[in-house]
């Protein structure tokens, strides 16, 4: 097989003297300079997700895993993606510009990852979901909105002797996205509604009607249709750890764009059999 042709045109900085490509596009094919690869990342707004990466990489380095297991989910790993046999994994390698020592990773961080979350924040999800349970109570809800405050109040009025339904009169007068669907919204988190709303859907009862008030340019009519309180099942709770996760972890990224010092990795969870240190960049795979 030939090797891949090596780029021309390279860019030539102040010196005069072109810069070697160091960065590959390709497995084997160095195409990008450092000078491109700070270029890019500062035009196309690519730090955030390089740093976001580069964390990533280095917590699920961190995290040990027994061997055996480590090895079992690499098994899996390749077997999923109709790998049966050391000729096919090579073939298969080659075709998606990986090395054997990718799997490692590819293969193992998500258990490390959920690893992490249960042993770092897997305590907290209780008082986690209770502290939250306000915003994640699922609730469905009639709205309309006018920017006419008389209209409003007839409105309101029609609604409280019986003379059309919310669904026609938010049909006929709503002035919101909400038209389409006959006024009605949900199910959703109460969090996820407009501060405004969401403070009155809390205390509401439900079928209760909230008389005209008003949100920026509308004059608002809302009722409470039902609402579905928040459990803590496992769904949930993967919900929790994640969110927690991906707060710890943005923290980190602003810190890391910011140029700040990192604080040292939280405890990590034991494993029977640790991996020595870090995750080597490359290596083979029994």
């Amino acid at each position: 097989m030939s090797s891949p042709a090596p780029r021309q045109q390279l860019p030539e900085p102040l010196s005069g003297v072109p810069e070697e490509p160091v960065v590959e596009l390709g497995a084997g094919r160095p195409w990008l300079t450092l000078s491109e690869i700070n270029r890019l990342v500062r035009q196309q707004g690519l730090a955030p997700a390089l740093a976001r990466a580069w964390l990533l990489d280095e917590l699920v380095r961190a995290i040990p895993l027994d061997p055996e297991r480590e090895q079992a989910l690499i098994r899996s790993w390749v077997e999923a993606r109709g790998v049966h046999s050391e000729e096919e994994l090579d073939a298969w390698l080659a075709q998606q510009q990986l090395r054997r020592g990718d799997l490692r990773l590819l293969a193992t961080q998500a258990e490390r990852l959920e690893r992490f979350r249960q042993h770092r924040w897997g305590p907290d999800v209780e008082v986690e979901f209770l502290r939250r349970k306000p915003q994640l109570d699922q609730v469905v809800y009639s709205l309309l909105r006018v920017q006419d405050q008389a209209l409003a109040e007839e409105l309101h009025q029609r609604l409280l002797e019986g003379e059309a339904t919310f669904a026609s009169l938010a049909t006929a007068f709503s002035e919101g996205r909400e038209r389409q669907s006959q006024g009605l919204i949900g199910p959703l988190p109460v969090g996820a509604a407009h501060p405004e709303l969401a403070a009155r859907l809390r205390i509401a009862q439900p079928e209760q009607l909230i008389a005209p008030f008003k949100v920026e340019q509308f004059w608002v009519l809302l009722r409470l249709e039902s609402r579905q309180p928040a459990r803590l099942n496992a769904a949930m709770r993967a919900r929790l750890l994640n969110d927690l996760f991906d707060s710890w972890l943005n923290e980190r990224v602003t810190l890391l764009l910011a140029g700040q010092p990192l604080p040292n990795l939280p405890p990590l969870p034991a494993a029977a059999d640790a991996i020595a240190g870090l995750m080597p960049e490359d290596g083979p795979t029994p």
